[in-house]
């Protein structure tokens, strides 16, 4: 090997390990987590509206409303 090889390898070796120790390299791992959080919040709300207890809102009672915006009235017995 000459020696622009073994420099080029030591520069490559230096550059594929990860900047830790460095307040940038925190920073970036802060900031991938905060999104990474933000991301599983948002989940939680989706799983929560899929999967969670449901509440007769007005979105729910869109098919029964009337012209004049109030429920329909029961259907008689029989």
């Amino acid at each position: 090997m000459s020696t622009a090889e073994i420099s080029d390898n030591k520069w490559e070796l230096e550059a594929s390990r990860p900047p830790l120790a460095t307040t940038t390299g925190i920073l970036q791992i802060v900031v991938v987590a905060a999104f990474a959080c933000l991301f599983v919040w948002m989940l939680s709300f989706a799983l929560q509206g899929i999967f969670g207890a449901k509440r007769d809102t007005l979105a729910d009672q869109y098919g029964r409303l009337t012209v004049d915006g109030k429920p329909a009235a029961a259907p008689a017995p029989r």
